[in-house]
């Protein structure tokens, strides 16, 4: 074994001056880990990772953006679950760009430069792997959450763009958007692989097929004579999705409600008749 030289020993120390020896040292004397040592490290590492992935965002931000920690969108629901306990990541957000700057200059509405930054904090936080809630945005712009909501509905319905919310993308609270896009695109006669790749944002093939076999079961409960109410607790749905669906129903298949006692004064007062020899899907 050759001996180290002097400029070795002098030198090649000053290579373990180095956080994660300091942190390293903190769990061994500090934490107990002096009999486990690789687990240490192994967590020191992992932590680093995670102060890497926010500093080096946070050194690049421009005039402008903003530095967000964002759920992550990793494909699962999360829900009913404290945040802290969901996987989060950080996001650079444009909270205002030039363009914006040039539309207020040029005097457009106030409502709709805030609608398009909605829009765009929703899509540019997706594009980074994370999801923001409404409540993200009401916080970020200063604006009641029901204005939000208003303002992602009206993007949806006059732009045509299913926007990535927390609600829509991992399906929890009481969002109801992406169910009815499902369900509407199978209406229009889409399988179900179809759909998922017809989707704005990803849906899983199971997620879509359970979706449409609600649908199908709201179907069979209402050609029953069932009420909506009813239904909604056979099922374990919420009520504004019956709700939603029977609107659906009404356009495909009018014929079910027709026949069902508790929509037969609607249907009288609208005009509507059964249609013959349409079906009803199981």
């Amino acid at each position: 074994m050759s001996r180290r030289t002097n400029r070795q020993e002098i030198f090649a120390p000053m290579r373990d001056k180095t956080l994660d020896n300091v942190l390293l040292q903190l769990f061994v004397t500090e934490f107990g880990y002096e009999n486990k040592v690789i687990f240490a490290e192994a967590m020191i590492e992992r932590i680093l990772d995670t102060i890497e992935a926010f500093v080096k965002p946070a050194s690049s931000l421009k005039p402008g953006q903003v530095l967000w920690m964002a759920v992550v969108n990793d494909g699962k629901k999360h829900a009913h679950q404290r945040m802290k306990e969901i996987p989060q990541v950080p996001v650079i957000l444009d909270l205002v760009n030039d363009n914006e700057l040039d539309t207020l200059a040029a005097g457009e509405k106030y409502r709709s430069i805030r609608r398009k930054r909605h829009a765009r904090l929703l899509e540019q936080a997706h594009a980074q792997g994370g999801v923001l809630a409404q409540g993200d945005l009401a916080a970020l712009t200063l604006t009641d959450p029901k204005q939000v909501s208003t303002d992602i509905a009206h993007v949806r319905e006059t732009d045509k763009r299913f926007l990535p919310y927390r609600g829509s993308v991992q399906d929890v609270g009481g969002t109801l958007t992406h169910k009815v896009e499902v369900i509407r695109l199978f209406e229009a006669g889409h399988l179900e692989p179809d759909i998922c790749r017809l989707l704005p944002i990803v849906h899983s093939l199971p997620a879509v097929e359970n979706y449409v076999q609600t649908y199908k079961n709201v179907i069979k409960l209402l050609d029953r004579g069932l009420a909506s109410g009813e239904v909604s607790s056979i099922l374990s749905i919420d009520n504004r999705l019956v709700t939603a669906y029977i609107d659906i129903i009404r356009e495909h298949h009018p014929e079910v409600l027709a026949q069902n006692p508790h929509f037969q004064e609607e249907s009288a007062s609208s005009g509507s008749q059964p249609t013959q020899g349409s079906k009803v899907l199981i």
